[in-house]
């Protein structure tokens, strides 16, 4: 097999992961807080490590083989609600939430109060304060208020604080779902953030540059599809043409 199909078929499955994540983006490119996904590819040489005396010409050989996806963590642009109970943070922290499947991070603020007055997340998962414990209130005692710090009040007394988290590599967090990240392992950083009631992050996707990135995206992939047709197509005359020869 010419070590110049492998690569082509290389260049393939690594457009047509790229085309994926770049597709997902753009589907969410109205989702609130959503972070796109990034992703990065190794290369390797073909003939490096064969054995079979192949040249190691990077124009025949070199191939990539998909390494994994990174989170982009541009700060998306805030958009006003004024509903008391919407909050979008400005700077490098996330919100900290309580799942079944353990604690995870994320920037959505859309939050609201339970039926037993706990603050939670749209599908119900407690947000934590400081003490790690979910943040109660009274549904029957007034508008709940939070400061740019994340102390939450009511009726001027104090609730608790959100449990605002920050990491040195927030681009490595395993997304779980479209909006959390798992942040077990994770280093944490120092909180440079600030939030903001009554507001929500947009999506940091950029559909025009990312529906570009598409067109560029399918471009390559024919290209590669074109160079795979033609190796197999020389491949195949190649065949008859000797199998002829040796009838």
């Amino acid at each position: 097999m010419d070590p110049g199909y492998y690569v082509a078929a290389g260049s393939l499955k690594a457009r047509s992961f790229e085309l994926d994540v770049v597709a997902n983006n753009l589907a969410n490119a109205s989702t609130v807080s959503y972070k796109p996904d990034q992703p990065f590819f190794a290369v390797f040489n073909k003939a490096a490590g064969s054995g079979r005396q192949l040249p190691l010409s990077g124009y025949l050989n070199d191939g990539v083989v998909f390494a994994e996806t990174g989170v982009v963590t541009e700060q998306g642009s805030l958009k006003a609600t004024g509903r008391s109970l919407d909050v979008a943070i400005q700077g490098n922290a996330f919100l900290s939430v309580q799942t079944a499947a353990g604690n995870r991070v994320t920037r959505d603020g859309r939050l609201q109060l339970g039926l037993d007055g706990q603050l939670e997340a749209m599908d119900g998962s407690p947000v934590l304060g400081k003490n790690g414990q979910p943040i109660k209130a009274d549904s029957k005692n007034g508008t709940i208020s939070i400061s740019a710090d994340g102390t939450v009040l009511q009726q001027n007394a104090t609730l608790g604080q959100l449990d605002l988290k920050a990491y040195e590599k927030p681009g490595a967090l395993k997304r779980m779902g479209a909006l959390r990240f798992d942040p077990t392992g994770a280093t944490e950083a120092p909180v440079k953030a600030t939030v903001a009631q009554g507001h929500l992050e947009e999506s940091s996707v950029d559909s025009a540059s990312t529906m570009i990135e598409m067109i560029r995206l399918n471009r390559l992939y024919e290209m590669s599809m074109k160079v795979a047709s033609t190796l197999t197509n020389d491949l195949d005359e190649r065949s008859i043409t000797t199998v002829a020869g040796t009838s």
